[in-house]
This record gives structure tokens, C-alpha cells and sequence, in this order.
């Protein structure tokens, strides 16, 4: 049965109401976590594509072997739940991924930078991109996700901060912009991700486990951008809390 895409919708909206569509729309280019914002006709735009063509690819797609991790169906789940889902699933796998990546990209640059310098490049931003991922990380762990799950326990409420959530989740979003650029700058910097004929297996390891990364990155952006994060603001404006300021008390 074909889905209903129409040109009107956000990339996020179509990401959120039909996860099996995610790796399909990661193969045709379309940004649906830091641009879900964008409609479909927009990101079309932007991609080079044909807005009738990408609604007809998307209405009939038929995953062949549908991954369990991108048909989780989070619109549904309570923040308390997604936001523990996200921090053991792709938080976990980040930083994973981010440590073993350092040790590989040392190995290339040891032993090939000089065939390819653009690999100490590399290095570099991958090594701003671990810094900036780990303290994002931390800063949700400490501060956002706890609060939201207090949105969820109303009794709690009042020992929350004296601003509205809105504050938090506006520096994470810009966060996640800055990781999307640093994967644009890495796929300048790799081909797309693709390694010379003669690479070493450490060097093809590097760039697989780069697009590992790029690809989980993304899900997690758009389960925080498009489905956490509203859920936030929503839950926050429901309750009246986070409309006016309140003083901090004093010691």
C-alpha cells in the first residue's frame, strides 16, 4: 500500500510518521534531521531532485531488509523512555565509534599521510567533532534529559531550573547543526567517504566505521530534533511552566 507523501510536508514529519522510509531518504541525500524542518518540495530543491519523482520514490519504497533500529516507532514512546533509548543505543555507539576512530585515523595518518595529506586534516576535525560529541553528550545526560523526564513526573516540576526548556534544547539544536557541518567537511575530505583502489583494511575500516557514524548520527539527530524536543516544548507549554522567569532563590 503506498504511503500518502505530499510536497507540503516537513522532511521531519515523513522521517517521524514512517521510519522505514529513513534509509531510503539517507540514500537520496535528503537531510531529514538537521533539515526536517524543511518541506519536502524544499529539500527536493536542495538536493536536485525532482519533487513528483522523490514523492513517488518515497510513496512506493519497499525496504528489502528493514532494520529493527529505524522502525522503533519513538513518536511513540514517553520522553522518559526515548531519551533512555537514545542515550543506550546512539549515545553508546558514539562514543564507541568516536574512540576507536581516534586509534584508526592515527594508524592512517602514520603510515600515509604523506600519499594523502588531507588525512591529517581529517584527523583534526574528527578529534573537534569527539571533543564537541562528548560534551554534547554530557550536557543532555546532566541537564536536558533529566529535565524532561521531570516534565513527565509532575510533582517535580517546581525543582526545575528558573527558564523554559527552550533554552537547553536551542543550544543542542545548534550543536547539531555543528555536527552536521563537521560530517559535510568530512565527506570534502574523504571523497564521500571513499577510499583509494589500493587502501590498507585500516584505512577502509576508517572510512566504513566515518559512515557507520554519519548514518547513526543522523538517527539519533532526528529522534531529539523532530520527536524529544517538541515533545519538550509541548509538555512544558501544557503544564505553564517556562513562560515567565522565575527568580532564582537566594543563599
Amino acid at each position: 500500500m503506498a504511503r500518502e507523501i505530499k510536497p507540503d510536508m516537513m522532511v521531519g514529519q515523513i522521517a517521524t510518521a514512517h521510519p522505514d522510509l529513513i534509509p531510503e531518504l539517507d540514500r537520496l541525500g535528503i537531510d531529514y534531521c538537521c533539515g526536517g524542518r524543511r518541506t519536502l518540495t524544499e529539500a527536493a530543491a536542495r538536493s536536485g531532485q525532482n519533487t513528483e519523482t522523490l514523492i513517488d520514490q518515497l510513496s512506493e519504497y519497499a525496504p528489502s531488509t528493514p532494520d529493527a533500529a529505524e522502525t522503533i516507532n519513538c513518536a511513540a514512546m514517553s520522553m522518559t523512555d526515548l531519551a533512555d533509548h537514545i542515550e543506550q543505543s546512539h549515545h553508546a555507539f558514539a562514543r564507541e565509534a568516536l574512540d576507536r576512530l581516534g586509534r584508526l585515523i592515527d594508524k592512517c595518518v602514520a603510515a600515509h599521510a604523506d600519499e594523502e595529506p588531507r588525512l591529517v586534516e581529517l584527523q583534526s576535525t574528527v578529534a573537534a567533532l569527539t571533543e564537541d560529541m562528548h560534551d554534547h553528550f554530557i550536557r543532555e545526560e546532566r541537564v536536558l534529559f533529566p529535565w524532561l523526564r521531570r516534565l513527565e513526573r509532575k510533582s517535580e516540576i517546581t525543582g526545575g531550573p528558573p527558564w523554559s526548556v527552550r533554552r537547553p534544547i536551542d543550544c543542542m539544536v545548534h550543536d547539531h547543526d555543528d555536527v552536521g557541518d563537521a560530517f559535510k567537511q568530512i565527506r570534502d575530505l574523504t571523497n564521500d567517504l571513499a577510499a583509494p583502489a589500493d587502501a590498507c583494511p585500516t584505512w577502509e575500516e576508517c572510512y566504513r566505521l566515518l559512515a557507520d557514524l554519519e548514518r547513526d548520527t543522523h538517527l539519533h539527530i532526528h529522534k531529539e530534533n523532530n520527536i524529544l524536543f517538541p515533545a519538550g516544548i509541548e509538555a512544558e507549554k501544557r503544564l505553564g511552566h517556562g513562560l515567565t522567569p522565575r527568580r532564582p532563590v537566594e543563599s
